[in-house]
């Protein structure tokens, strides 16, 4: 089992690599002055690391929670995460019209609100089980 460190650090790298890549025009990663390349693939990146917010959260949430209830929780998240990130990757950028409607970042969002609310349900109901 990774301890909760080793996961408070990745997901804590995901967001920082998430604000690098989003605001990259802005630190002077890629040219401020037209649409590149170099911001198309940072902005895809940002849309990716979406998931990374939400696991941060969770994290700081379970981190003093009891060795149980971090157990619980971590064996969804080993497997959730990775293929939230696979889904999200493989999802287009734009939408085809009306018989492909869906975006990648839509899905992004999907994706991680259903992480979050069955990561919270999870927590939650380790959390009355081994408290009563």
């Amino acid at each position: 089992m990774i301890e909760k460190k080793s996961v408070l650090f990745v997901s804590f790298a995901g967001v920082l690599l998430f604000f690098i890549s989003a605001f990259s025009k802005e630190i002077g990663i890629c040219p401020p002055y037209d649409y590149s390349y170099c911001s198309d693939v940072s902005n895809q990146l940002a849309e990716l690391l979406i998931p990374f917010f939400v696991l941060l959260i969770l994290v700081l949430g379970v981190y003093w929670a009891r060795e149980g209830i971090y157990q619980s929780w971590f064996r969804f998240a080993r497997w959730a995460i990775p293929l939230a990130l696979l889904i999200i990757f493989i999802t287009p950028e734009y939408g085809g019209g009306l018989f492909n409607p869906i975006q990648k970042g839509s899905v992004a969002f999907a994706l991680t609100a259903l992480f979050f609310i069955i990561s919270v349900l999870i927590i939650l109901i380790k959390y009355f089980r081994l408290k009563y």
